[in-house]
């Protein structure tokens, strides 16, 4: 506690019991506090009757933005009577249906329901299915609930692509990053691909559970990155030692495993290459079927 007179002010500002204060020092996490500190800054700067939506209101209800382009407005909201794209901000002209928005620690913002609801129709499906994902995944909302906000919510256009998003969702991928890469399966027409599978061998002894594996072909997708060494304040070298054992494991048992960086994740040559594994395999084990 500073007793210096000067600093009384941003003492009692720091102490009170509604202040929330930086906690987090990198990651993902970190990336979420920043972006919530800088939303606010923009609560007395949109448009009168406008209220966040999109990212932004992504922020609000606590969901990931997946990414975020290069030079992209972070700063969404919508409003009953116009729109206008600001250097800053973007504001959509929509209409602000009773239910569909709220005050959330002083901040109006589209429900959470609106939000996935707006995302899915304005966004990149690989963006939209890493958010319904996630909503799905942390039990925010149901995909049931989802479904029916959509359905009873109708508009002049991007409905089908509202439903292609849907028809994506899946609670089990553990990251947005995996959504992503599912996604991406889906756009290189590879369908084998299930999330989280156990892998046994032989004798029944459990391998690993991978992020994707296409069992008939015994191809496994991890989506990799530098944060998975270091979760739960584990070693990092140990943590890859093991992911090293783990994979020499699988490959002594026939598996291919390819690694995906999340760089990767935005361009075609992974997954290009993946595909033509999964068929250069596929083609023998169709001979070796004959032949027996």
């Amino acid at each position: 506690m500073c007793d210096k007179p000067e600093h009384s002010f941003v003492a009692a500002i720091a102490e009170a019991a509604t202040t929330t204060l930086p906690k987090e020092t990198r990651g993902q996490r970190k990336r979420a506090e920043d972006l919530r500190i800088l939303l606010r800054s923009y609560v007395d700067r949109i448009p009168q009757d406008s209220v966040f939506s999109h990212r932004s209101a992504l922020v609000v209800h606590g969901l990931p933005i997946p990414y975020l382009e290069k030079g992209e407005v972070f700063a969404e909201s919508v409003n009953p009577r116009y729109g206008v794209r600001l250097a800053n901000m973007l504001v959509r002209r929509r209409a602000l249906d009773s239910g569909t928005h709220e005050i959330v620690n002083g901040i109006p913002v589209t429900t959470v329901l609106q939000t996935v609801h707006d995302i899915a129709r304005d966004c990149p499906l690989a963006f939209s299915v890493a958010v319904l994902d996630s909503a799905v995944r942390e039990s925010v909302l149901t995909l049931g609930e989802i479904r029916t906000h959509f359905e009873s919510h109708p508009v002049r256009t991007g409905t089908r692509k509202m439903l292609t998003a849907l028809d994506n969702v899946d609670g089990r991928r553990e990251s947005v990053a995996e959504s992503i890469c599912a996604v991406r399966f889906v756009e290189h027409s590879m369908s084998g691909f299930e999330p989280q599978v156990d892998i046994f061998d032989e004798s029944g002894r459990h391998l690993a559970r991978t992020d994707f594996a296409d069992v008939h072909a015994k191809v496994i997708a991890e989506v990799d990155g530098a944060a998975k060494y270091h979760l739960d304040g584990a070693d990092p070298q140990q943590s890859f030692e093991r992911e090293r054992s783990r994979e020499y494991a699988l490959r002594n048992e026939g598996w291919m495993v390819f690694r995906i960086r999340w760089s990767e994740l935005f361009s075609a040559g992974v997954f290009l290459r993946i595909k033509e594994a999964v068929r250069r395999r596929m083609v023998v084990d169709e001979r070796r079927q004959r032949e027996v």
